[in-house]
């Protein structure tokens, strides 16, 4: 008899849901913007809009990895929504793409530079010298890990 295996039973499972999705990257996008919609309701400090932002995006982005998706395609959707996302809060939207970028430069700690090089060729063919500034953000340190919660 086969053993049974779970990684694989589970990956195909979620393969699947996935698929039913329709378009991931889509919906990553949807998410984010709800998310934001909702968590810059009432008036935020720039510092704390630009957290909740580079969270949401960061967030995002990582289920786009994990769901092994197109990274700069769903990059790209992403932005888009922060940058409704700060129309609709009338925040400033360059404080609000350079902490997206900033999320989005968080990858830097799950993938390797050619597929980072992917993501910045789209972010400057869609938002003309941005690439540049996401460089500068995959440049910065990482910031230190949380401490894990003590039970």
């Amino acid at each position: 008899m086969d053993e049974l295996r779970i990684g694989q039973l589970t990956k195909e499972m979620v393969a699947e849901e996935l698929r039913r999705l329709g378009d991931p990257c889509a919906k990553a996008a949807e998410v984010v913007l709800r998310t934001l919609e909702t968590a810059l309701q009432a008036p935020a400090a720039g510092a704390e809009s630009g957290r909740v932002i580079e969270d949401a995006v960061k967030g995002a982005m990582t289920a786009v990895l994990l769901a092994d998706q197109s990274l700069p395609r769903g990059a790209i959707q992403v932005l888009e929504a922060v940058v409704e996302a700060s129309h609709r809060r009338q925040l400033d939207p360059t404080e609000a793409m350079s902490a997206a970028l900033r999320g989005l430069a968080d990858l830097r700690r799950f993938v390797d530079p050619d597929r980072l090089d992917a993501v910045r060729r789209e972010i400057d063919a869609h938002y003309m010298g941005v690439g540049d500034y996401f460089d500068a953000c995959l440049r910065e340190p990482l910031p230190p890990a949380a401490p894990a919660p003590r039970p």
